[in-house]
């Protein structure tokens, strides 16, 4: 995937089926929508994008005390590959940045550090340490380029600046940040512009989703300078909460304006509660159930999808969704007939079926560089 302008893509004719006998969407289903109109013939399918924070709208989060020099460093010993060799001596695969193995037997560096440091939780300080100033140690100057650049165009060129941490984040240079991607504002501006029916649904298992609502809320509202429309959309700042359970049980609690909780616990009431949200929402997925069950992707963040309808798609962008492994932060949760109640937890290689068409590994730097990305 050179970048994310390929993904939203279902409402194109297509002629061929995925491999391995899924079928998708489009081939799947009648064109014709139950009130009987015609959803390839002009009117476009509903998009829910879901979207991650951290490495994916944001570099550096507003709760953690992590600059944005420290996180764009630790981001960066992610998406670099190497070998730890027997004499436990560390080489580098390449000097470029890749959200993949570039080959079999790498490794990125942050999981050679995780492996030789992390013994106990609080060694993950020591974790951070090491990480948060990588491209300018020895061992990791080979890919200072690729830091200032990348620092270089988060940095706030407008001469306007909001107040402080409704835009911006501070550097620990004293410099003024974007705290949103402005990729991420123009995805939604461009929805607007097409007067596409979307939603966009914030998901993460940090504490930072309320304050990026109101980010955006603010940003959206014609106060950014780089996007002065308003576009008046709806706006929930209510953080909702997903809780995971045995038997693979789901249970999504939505707060509303009025204080009160709507419950959601069967994956079709789910599925259609999303389907129907409208402008900006979030969720705090269950960090602790994906943690206690060896971070397997079944225990992840769930996203739910319907082959079957021709309304709505789902799309997830997640820096961690990895369909190579088994600990990826994406759990893909199929209905396989129409109208069915139930969902199943799509595994591997299957997962490889839905990559770029419903869920994406989200490419920070090409985010940060590219405001078209999504």
């Amino acid at each position: 995937m050179e970048n994310g302008r390929n993904i939203m893509t279902l409402d194109s004719d297509t002629n061929s089926s995925p491999k391995g006998g899924f079928v998708s969407p489009i081939d799947n289903c009648d064109s014709k929508m139950e009130d009987g109109s015609d959803e390839l013939n002009g009117k476009k399918r509903k998009l829910v994008v879901h979207f991650d924070l951290r490495n994916t709208v944001l570099v550096s989060d507003s709760v953690t005390n992590v600059s944005m020099e420290q996180a764009l460093n630790s981001f960066l010993t992610g998406v670099v590959w190497g070998r730890d060799l027997e004499n436990g001596v560390w080489r580098w695969h390449s000097y470029t940045p890749s959200l993949t193995p570039p080959a079999e037997g790498t490794t990125t560096f942050y999981k050679y550090l995780e492996r030789k440091l992390v013994k106990t939780p609080k060694d993950r300080t020591m974790l951070r340490i090491a990480t948060g100033d990588f491209a300018h140690s020895d061992i990791g100057k080979g890919f200072l380029p690729y830091f200032n650049s990348h620092i270089d165009k988060m940095k706030w060129k407008h001469s306007e600046v909001p107040e402080s941490g409704k835009l911006t984040m501070s550097g620990s240079d004293g410099k003024h940040y974007h705290y949103i991607l402005p990729s991420v504002y123009k995805a939604i501006h461009q929805l607007h512009e097409d007067d596409r029916d979307f939603a966009i649904v914030f998901r993460t298992y940090g504490l930072d989703t309320a304050n990026v609502i109101s980010s955006v809320k603010f940003g959206l509202a014609g106060n950014h300078p780089g996007f002065p429309e308003d576009l008046q959309l709806p706006v929930n700042q209510l953080v909702g909460k997903v809780k995971r359970g045995d038997n693979q049980s789901i249970e999504f609690m939505t707060y509303m304006d009025d204080s009160t909780v709507k419950e959601f616990k069967n994956d079709r009431d789910i599925y259609n509660m999303l389907s129907k949200s409208q402008g900006i929402s979030g969720y705090m997925d269950d960090f602790r159930y994906w943690q206690d069950n060896g971070y397997m992707h079944s225990t992840a963040k769930p996203l739910y999808i319907d082959p079957f309808d021709t309304r709505v798609q789902h799309i997830f962008f997640d820096d961690n969704f990895r369909k190579y492994e088994n600990d990826s932060i994406v759990d893909i949760r199929l209905f396989d007939s129409a109208g069915c109640r139930n969902a199943k937890s799509v595994m591997r290689p299957e997962i490889e079926k839905f990559e770029n068409l419903c869920v994406v590994q989200a490419d920070l730097m090409t985010a940060i560089d590219d405001d078209d990305y999504f």
